[in-house]
Order: structure tokens, then C-alpha cells, then sequence
């Protein structure tokens, strides 16, 4: 087992954090709150969290290359141009850039990243009644070329979730929570086209309880994949399929969203977690539901910080 430091960054209202995006150049690490309807921003020299309310669930959120105080947002079935400050509470401007899915209303997007070329992908889920429970199949995964365009690679999605490619691009590693698996795809870096999906990781294989959530890549092309109602970090080989390692996030919080490795040296990994549709239990045993946390002594370092959108 880790001997990894589990401390709390912040914590505060949130209700369902996730897609937290490590910003190098600020040394600051952007994230959302799904029902919350809030865009954070985390300052680590200062432990200020600032936010701003958004008009809908706003679902990742990815820098704009080149442009400041711009991101790229998921906010319900839309893709939208974000402009603020960082501070402010107030938006400084919003622009949709796309909408999906009409015949599915109550789809969503979820999580989004870019390739290390600077694409975005960005997957949808259908509706959620409970914790992991969607109308079947309803997702897609799109990509955001950089002159706009949008191009769907993978229907009959549960609940579209992490995101990673290997250091030389040749690998796209993709989590359907639904399917209890990570998988890979061969991945043309050029065209950006992903092919020839399997599985790389089944967790009810290896006895492993939880949804894969969000996950992260580290120097060695090996993932960080949040367990949500699993309480664990868990570190995979790519290369062997095998499980290295776990954190265990014990009473602290069962509901972990998605991992960023962040700080200096990009060898602290920041994880994410929900206070949303506990149970009584869970709100009696848990301690840090909602908290937004930070990791360190985890014996690895992130590829690099979150890729920004290149437009």
C-alpha cells in the first residue's frame, strides 16, 4: 500500500467536484462543481478558492491557449467559451460554441481534456437517476479540432469519463464508467483518430469496488485513475495491464471524481471528490466529502501540466 499524505487543499461547498486542470504557467489548478453550477479556481500558494456561478452544469473546463483568462467549458449539452478573470464572481463573457445531442435533452457532457496536440475531446453521458445509473448508451465522444470543427469517434456511451495519451501519443487510454473498465486505443496523433479499443484494465477482475472516474498520466505512461464510491486512487501499468498501487482514501471520502497532478514539480496529484447523493451512512462515516485534496510523497511525476486548447 501507498505511503502517499492525503491532506485537504479546500474545502467548502462543493457538491461535486471534478475535472480539475493543473495550469503551469499560474501554478494555480482550475476544476468545476457539476451540480453545483460553479467554475473554481485554486490558488496553492494562497489556499484561496475563488468561483464563479454558472447558468447550468458546467462539467470541465480546459485553458485557451495564447488567450487569456479563456477557457473552454462543458456546460449541459454545450461547448462554451469562457472568459474571467480568475477572481472575479462576476462572468466576463460566454459564448456557446456548440450544442449536441438535441435528441437526447437531458444528456450532459462530462469529462473533458485535450490530446497533447491541443484538441479537445470531450464525452457525453445520458441521464443519471443515481450514482451510476443512466439511460444506456446514449453517450458520444467528440473532438474539437483547433479550427473548430467537432467530429464524433465513439457512440453508445454509458457515462463518458478520463482521458490520458501516452508520452509519444501512439496510446489513448478512455473510461466508459459504466463498462467497470479503463481502455486503450492505438491513436494517430496526426489525423487524431483513435482506433482499435480494448481493454487495459477490467476492475471487477481484480476485485476492485467503484466506477473509474476521472484519471491522470504520469513520466512513466502509467494512469491515476479516481475510484468514485470506491474511496481509492488506484496507479496502473499501461504496459502490463497490472495494478502498481492504491491510495486509499479510507472514511475520508468514497466519492472520488478525477485526479491532476499539479505543483513545482508536477509530483503532488490533486484529487477531486463529491458530497452528493450520500447515503446516511456516508454522511455519518465520511469526514472530507467535497474536499478537494492534495497528495503528496506518491513517488511519481505528471507528464506535464493540464494541455491548454490551441485554437
Amino acid at each position: 500500500m501507498s505511503r502517499s499524505n492525503i491532506e485537504v487543499a479546500f474545502k467548502s461547498d462543493i457538491l461535486l467536484g471534478e475535472g480539475p486542470h493543473w495550469v503551469a504557467e499560474r501554478q494555480d489548478l482550475v476544476y468545476v462543481d457539476i451540480p453545483g453550477e460553479a467554475v473554481h479556481r485554486y490558488v496553492p500558494s494562497t489556499g484561496k478558492d475563488y468561483k464563479i456561478k454558472m447558468d447550468g452544469r458546467a462539467t470541465f473546463i480546459v485553458p485557451v491557449e495564447t488567450k487569456l483568462n479563456t477557457y473552454i467549458i462543458g456546460l449541459g449539452r454545450s461547448m462554451c467559451e469562457l472568459v474571467w478573470d480568475g477572481v472575479s464572481t462576476d462572468v466576463f463573457e460566454l459564448k456557446t460554441l456548440n450544442t449536441v445531442e438535441e435528441n437526447y435533452p437531458k444528456n450532459r457532457f462530462n469529462d473533458g481534456k485535450c490530446d497533447p496536440q491541443g484538441r479537445l475531446w470531450a464525452g457525453t453521458m445520458g441521464y443519471e437517476t443515481d450514482p451510476g445509473q443512466v439511460d444506456p448508451e446514449k453517450g458520444h465522444l467528440y473532438k474539437l479540432d483547433k479550427n473548430g470543427q467537432l467530429t464524433t469517434h465513439v457512440d453508445k456511451i454509458g457515462i463518458s469519463n478520463g482521458l490520458a495519451w501516452s508520452s509519444d501519443s501512439s496510446k489513448f487510454f478512455y473510461i466508459d464508467s459504466v463498462t467497470f473498465t479503463v481502455d486503450v486505443f492505438d491513436f494517430n496523433c496526426i489525423e487524431g483518430l483513435p482506433s482499435n479499443r480494448r481493454v487495459l484494465f477490467d476492475l471487477k477482475k481484480n476485485s476492485i469496488p467503484g466506477l473509474a472516474d476521472g484519471m491522470a498520466i504520469d513520466t512513466q505512461n502509467n494512469i491515476w485513475v479516481a475510484l468514485h464510491s470506491g474511496g481509492k486512487v488506484i496507479h496502473i501499468d499501461t504496459t502490463t495491464g497490472t495494478l502498481i498501487d492504491t491510495i486509499d482514501f479510507a472514511n475520508r471520502s468514497s466519492m472520488l471524481t478525477s485526479v491532476a497532478f499539479g505543483g513545482p514539480n508536477l509530483d503532488e496529484l490533486y484529487v477531486t471528490s463529491a458530497n452528493y447523493r450520500l447515503s446516511p451512512e456516508q454522511q455519518v462515516l465520511e469526514t472530507d466529502p467535497g474536499a478537494l485534496f492534495k497528495v503528496t510523497n506518491i513517488g511519481a511525476k505528471g507528464a506535464g501540466g493540464g494541455v491548454n486548447y490551441r485554437m
